[in-house]
């Protein structure tokens, strides 16, 4: 199907590269992540996106062609940056504690610093991986990537007798990821907690626990009473 006048505009100042072009294109992204966010991505029209930035829905098809393709973008943003953090935090000569206690550093710095970005992937994963496309798999690709990354660090600290080998890693991974990932419900860019932190709690309570020595000792003690 050949491109209308609009698609062929678009892909020209794409080609180019006019960096007031790409400025207002990441205007658009950020605006539209903010309304799917409030919104959801279903329920959301380009209209609505426009509205929000003043404009008519005419004008955004200069810079994208689609929902799909803002979400697309949105996605490619989250995902970037804390791919290429956490594969790096994995190469270093750290040890397994030092590595989880910086990815979780990572993704929460990430999750607040590309708020709302994260919180639209985070929703809309399940979405994604129904999908039947290129981008689609891209994204799933990239998603195990970092998981992946994660399950090595905690398998290696298994291994060493860094990290605690009583419980399976997969749950570990599983209960990390779902304390992190569960942000978006609450965290906005006004949170009383800054991402700092955000993580250094997360930290303290996935790798030490949020029993102290004298519940450790309560419990212990309950357990020989029972």
């Amino acid at each position: 199907m050949p491109k209308s006048g609009i698609d062929a505009r678009r892909q020209a100042a794409l080609k180019e590269g006019n960096a007031a072009y790409l400025a207002r294109r990441e205007e658009i992204i950020r605006a539209a992540a903010d309304v799917f966010r409030l919104r959801g991505y279903e329920a959301t029209t380009l209209l609505e996106v426009a509205k929000s930035l003043g404009t008519d829905r005419a004008s955004l098809y200069y810079y994208v062609g689609s929902k799909e393709e803002l979400l697309q973008e949105i996605v490619r943003n989250a995902l970037q940056n804390v791919l290429e953090a956490a594969e790096t935090i994995k190469r270093s000569r750290a040890s397994a504690p030092e590595k989880l206690k910086a990815l979780i550093a990572s993704m929460v710095d990430n999750y607040a610093e590309n708020y709302p970005y994260m919180s639209i992937y985070t929703q809309d994963l399940g979405r994604i991986a129904r999908q039947d496309s290129d981008w689609a798999t891209d994204v799933i690709e990239r998603t195990r990537r970092y998981e992946a990354v994660v399950h090595a660090v905690l398998a290696k600290g298994q291994r060493d007798g860094t990290v605690r080998s009583d419980v399976p890693v997969d749950l570990v991974s599983l209960s990390l990821f779902g304390m992190i990932n569960w942000m978006h419900r609450w965290h906005r860019p006004d949170s009383q907690f800054s991402a700092d932190q955000i993580a250094e709690s997360f930290t303290k309570i996935f790798l030490e626990g949020s029993v102290t020595n004298q519940g450790a000792d309560a419990r212990g003690g309950a357990s020989k009473s029972a």
